[in-house]
């Protein structure tokens, strides 16, 4: 279509040599190159306007890009401050623990989300960390669960680990508990250590190492020696720990034996039983332990021993609390076969304990104890020596409390009970204090 150059009417040049309306001849060179012109402008804009729609997508995608990259980043710096450095997760990346330890190198940390791990673990002579989400959640740690289901050790440190070797927030329950061994020492810190069964060291068994348990809750395991702990020529640091309700048929709580040196101190060992001897601790063979600032209340021994037992060994027993135990000698302490003066039991309230037989508090025989500035109160015996019985025997008593125990008319010495064949080293003037005892306070066979 053009205009008319004569009238200005609109007309179709194609159908119209000249115009229909006044009959004017075009020049068709002229208005060609005007309508070319004009056709080479649209062409420019139609192709312009792609380019626009093109520049904008553009924007768009590189918005959405941006948008992905910075919820990528974002993850990535939150799995950071919640995984810690390796980002070791399970079951998130690993389907079971042991494939994580397996993968993982020296330093890493691997977190272990809520569940039950059926598992028998094996840290292999790796530095590492396996924690769950929150040791510090008793829900977490009683939630996050590895159940040896009954088949063996449920956690193994046997290859030398050292103290960059972690284990803490599970649940270690249902098989042969924790061994430590082969000269390692990892830490064991806010498990909970249950129902676990072997014949030495049901819930952590400790051979020639040096391990820290801490702050963990050791309850209902059982076997032969050991049920709660067994360490055998080690020098563990155990700390802080509740050990509780675990039964063997000697050292219910825990037994160290065979010149073992380890540091045993602020734990609660309670309502732990043992078929024959020492029902919280039981300490034997050239071991020299130090035992300090504890609970040892509750416990039974239905031979010796209720609070703790002592055989050829050298513990410094010290600022505990000895309370509440039985057995049928020695309720609060059994303490044979001792005979060097490096024997310490200092600074103890030795309270309420009970002998079937003799010394309520503390039975000596054989040994040669330091017995200092302990508090012996309402310590019963059904027969002799309500607080102390000696027999064969020669310690040493310095300014202790005797307070109200007790012992049968026949048997006598609610206080201290001493066989002939014994030396009672006393001070001169005697510098114990002597309170209510009955039927007297020293009774001298």
């Amino acid at each position: 279509m053009i205009d008319c150059k004569s009238c200005g009417m609109n007309y179709d040049q194609e159908k119209y040599e000249s115009c229909p309306y006044c009959g004017h001849i075009p020049d068709k060179g002229a208005d060609s190159s005007v309508e070319v012109a004009s056709k080479k402008e649209i062409k420019k804009e139609k192709k312009a306007q792609p380019e626009k729609e093109k520049s904008a997508g553009n924007m768009l995608k590189y918005i959405i890009i941006g948008a992905v990259v910075v919820a990528v980043v974002g993850a990535v710096v939150l799995a950071f401050f919640t995984f810690g450095d390796s980002g070791i997760t399970v079951p998130d990346k690993y389907a079971t623990i042991q494939e994580a330890i397996d993968a993982a190198e020296d330093g890493d940390e691997i977190v272990v989300q809520v569940g039950v791990y059926r598992e028998n673990l094996d840290f292999k002579g790796k530095n590492i960390i396996l924690r769950s989400t929150d040791p510090d959640d008793p829900a977490i740690v009683s939630e996050t669960i590895i159940d040896g289901v009954g088949s063996g050790i449920v956690v193994s440190f046997r290859s030398g680990e050292g103290e960059g070797a972690v284990l803490s927030g599970f649940t270690i329950t249902r098989g042969g508990g924790i061994v430590i061994s082969g000269n390692s020492s990892p830490l064991i810190e806010k498990c909970i250590i249950e129902d676990n069964t072997a014949e030495y060291g049901a819930g952590i068994y400790i051979v020639n190492s040096s391990p820290t348990i801490r702050d963990n809750i050791i309850i209902g395991n059982s076997g032969s020696l050991g049920g709660g702990l067994f360490i055998e020529e080690a020098s563990p640091w155990i700390e802080g720990n509740t050990i509780v309700s675990n039964s063997a048929n000697m050292g219910g709580g825990m037994a160290i034996v065979y010149t073992s040196t380890p540091t045993v101190i602020d734990n609660v060992i309670a309502d732990n039983t043992a078929g024959n001897l020492g029902g919280g601790i039981l300490v034997a063979i050239d071991s020299s332990p130090i035992i300090t600032g504890n609970t040892v209340a509750g416990n039974f021994a239905e031979r010796n021993g209720g609070g703790l037992y002592i055989d050829e060994s050298e513990p410094e027993i010290a600022d505990n609390t000895i309370s509440q135990n039985r057995a049928a000698n020695g309720g609060g302490l059994f303490i044979v076969n001792s005979l060097s003066s490096a024997v310490i039991i200092r600074n103890n309230s030795i309270a309420d304990n009970l002998a079937y037989i003799a010394g309520g508090g503390i039975y000596i025989e054989g040994s040669s104890p330091l017995i200092e500035d302990n508090t012996f109160i309402n310590n019963i015996s059904e027969f002799l020596g309500g607080a102390v019985s000696v027999y064969v025997s020669s310690p040493v008593l310095r300014l202790n409390i005797f307070e109200s125990n007790q012992a049968d008319d026949l048997g006598g010495g609610g206080a201290i009970w001493s066989s002939e064949d014994s030396v009672l080293d006393l001070n001169d003037p005697d510098d114990n204090t002597y309170l209510d005892n009955i039927p007297n306070d020293i009774s001298r066979e």
